[in-house]
């Protein structure tokens, strides 16, 4: 995934995003092609290891994997229309579609055991819901639908982590599109552009509008005439 500077994630804000139970887009390579299946993960923080479950029957359980795997994390997203930007209306846009995202990549392991597959779904469920749930449907139970699935851990190695939330855009554009997001109810793209996007397109344009007041002085002092030299008097 390519990442501008300025798109890139604040210190911290990935590896959060990883605590907390996401589904995402589990992605493989096989002898005959990629392959993706969209599911639940949770992070084992004590072996860096996001762990998931999959259908015993899905190919990318059965068919060896070739290379890492990659595991896309999206917090949010939202269509971002030309109108939305206050500056539109002295110099025209173009829609685009703004997104917050993870991209984790390491080595993929799948463990066929019922017991392995077991831990993976009572440990998704338990980071989400009370005991009682699981206590409700029975040991007996669980460990009959273990035996359908099988569990996936892919290896924390490598982190990237990109937001594209007009944080190169005028101020002025960030404010209007708050308002606009703030309106579809986008909670979290609107505290994103809050907390990170508008100060950091405040910072942007003022260190732009300094240099280009330097370079202005600059200009206009190359350009003044030059004074006289005085001629040395005679004797």
């Amino acid at each position: 995934m390519y990442v501008p500077r300025h798109f890139e994630l604040p210190e911290g804000y990935a590896a959060s995003l990883l605590t907390q139970v996401r589904v995402g887009n589990l992605v493989t390579v096989h002898a005959d092609g990629p392959a993706a299946t969209l599911v639940p993960f949770y992070l084992d923080q004590d072996r860096d290891t996001l762990v998931t479950h999959l259908v015993r029957n899905n190919p990318q359980a059965r068919l060896p994997a070739l290379g890492p795997a990659l595991v896309i994390l999206d917090e949010a997203d939202a269509y971002v229309a030309p109108r939305w930007y206050a500056t539109n209306e002295v110099k025209a846009n173009v829609p685009t579609w703004d997104y917050i995202t993870v991209h984790v990549t390491g080595r993929v392991r799948v463990d066929p055991s019922p017991a392995a597959a077991l831990r993976a779904a009572r440990e998704l469920t338990l980071r989400t819901e009370p005991q009682e749930v699981l206590d409700r449907v029975g040991e007996d139970s669980l460990e009959r639908m273990a035996r359908a699935i099988v569990a996936v851990e892919v290896q924390v190695e490598q982190v990237t982590g990109k937001a594209k939330m007009s944080q190169n855009r005028h101020p002025d554009d960030i404010r209007s599109l708050i308002a606009a997001l703030e309106e579809q109810g986008q909670t979290r793209l609107v505290n994103f552009l809050r907390e990170v996007s508008l100060p950091y397109a405040k910072e942007r344009f003022a260190t732009i509008s300094s240099l280009r007041s330097r370079t202005r002085s600059a200009q206009e002092r190359s350009q003044r005439p030059a004074a006289p030299q005085e001629l040395p008097e005679h004797p």
